[in-house]
C-alpha cells in the first residue's frame, strides 16, 4: 500500500541545502525553483487549512440544522395531534366562531396568571 503522508512543506522547502559538485546545477537556478516550488506549497497548506476550517462550519451548519429540524418534526406532531380532532367537514358557523373567542380569552388569562394552557 502507498504511503500518502506529506513529508515536504514549504519551510523545508526553502531551507533545504545542496552540496555543491562540480558537474551539479547552477546554485541560482535550483534556488529559484526551489522557492517557486516552496510558494506553491504554501499556497496548498493554505488551502488545506482553509478547507478543514470550511468542513468544520459546515459540519456545526449541518448539526444544528438537523437539530432545528428535530424540533421541527416534534413540533409538527404536537400540533397534528392537537389539532386531530378537528375534522375537515367541520363548518365555520358563529357559534364556533363564539367558541374560538372564548377559548382565545380563557388562554389570554391563564398566561397571565402563569399559566400555560399548552400543558395542561
Amino acid at each position: 500500500m502507498e504511503d500518502k503522508t506529506i513529508s515536504l512543506n514549504s519551510k523545508k522547502i526553502l531551507m533545504q541545502v545542496f552540496t555543491p559538485d562540480v558537474k551539479g546545477y547552477d546554485a541560482d537556478q535550483v534556488d529559484e525553483f526551489l522557492d517557486q516550488v516552496a510558494k506553491d506549497y504554501q499556497a496548498f497548506e493554505d488551502y488545506y487549512e482553509d478547507s478543514k476550517k470550511y468542513i468544520v462550519d459546515l459540519e456545526t451548519q449541518l448539526r444544528k440544522a438537523r437539530d432545528t429540524g428535530s424540533q421541527l418534526e416534534i413540533e409538527n406532531a404536537k400540533l397534528n395531534n392537537r389539532l386531530s380532532g378537528i375534522k375537515d367537514g367541520d363548518n365555520v358557523n358563529s357559534g364556533n366562531i363564539e367558541l374560538l373567542q372564548r377559548i382565545n380569552r380563557l388562554e389570554k388569562e391563564l398566561f397571565r396568571l402563569g399559566v400555560d394552557p399548552r400543558k395542561i
